[in-house]
């Protein structure tokens, strides 16, 4: 069968990222009941997975060197 692969993630920012930012800013500029948004990112991890046939995106988290040191 034929296989999926996000390639380029996305969502709505939660409206508690809006308030750490004021916080951070010490203002209230990004009033989280007034404002919204969307966050992108593409993934070189996903991509890899591609290029290199890996079969578990996990494996890039788990800190194993052995593995890691192939893609540095």
């Amino acid at each position: 069968g034929e296989k999926w692969l996000e390639l380029c993630g996305c969502g709505m920012v939660h409206p508690a990222v809006f308030e750490q930012v004021n916080d951070a800013r010490s203002d209230h500029a990004y009033d989280p009941e007034k404002y919204t948004g969307f966050a992108f990112g593409i993934g070189m991890d996903r991509l890899a997975m591609i290029l290199f046939d890996i079969p578990d995106i996990r494996l890039f988290a788990q800190n194993d060197l052995r593995f890691l040191r192939q893609f540095a």
